[in-house]
Formats: C-alpha cells, sequence, structure tokens
C-alpha cells in the first residue's frame, strides 16, 4: 500500500508540473498580455495613437486607395443587402 501512495503522488507531482511548464506558462502570458492592455498607461497610449493616426489621414487627400474603397463598399452593401432582408 504504502508504494502505491509514494507512486501515486510522484504521479501526481509530476502531472502538475507538467502542466505548469506546458499550459500552465502560456496561461500566464496570455494573462499578462490582458493586463498590460488593461493598465490605465496602456489605454492612454492607444487612445493618444489612434488621435494622431486620425489628425494625420485627415490632412491626406485620399485615405484608401481605390481597390480597398470598392472593397468596402460592397462589403457595406452585402451587409446593408443581409440587414434589410
Amino acid at each position: 500500500m504504502k508504494i502505491f501512495i509514494y507512486k501515486f503522488t510522484i504521479i501526481l507531482i509530476g502531472l502538475f508540473l507538467l502542466f505548469q511548464f506546458t499550459i500552465g506558462t502560456q496561461v500566464r502570458k496570455i494573462k499578462q498580455q490582458i493586463y498590460n492592455l488593461s493598465s490605465k498607461e496602456k489605454i492612454y497610449d492607444l487612445k493618444e495613437k489612434i488621435r494622431e493616426e486620425l489628425k494625420s489621414a485627415e490632412s491626406k487627400d485620399r485615405i484608401l486607395s481605390k481597390e480597398d474603397a470598392s472593397l468596402l463598399k460592397n462589403f457595406i452593401n452585402k451587409i446593408d443587402s443581409e440587414l434589410n432582408n
């Protein structure tokens, strides 16, 4: 019975370590990225970046290329037709 308990404990510890080194590290990375995006400084930086991009787009004659504009127009028309149905 003692041998069974020792083997079972070793297997549990091994599985726990395997989980932590594989899936656990990925979960921690994702949590860290979410935390970084939700910090006030990052949100403020993103807002400022968007404002700068909008200001630079405002000064341009043409924001989209003709090809991109036609693709967006077709896409919007398709969405509009689906919403009307």
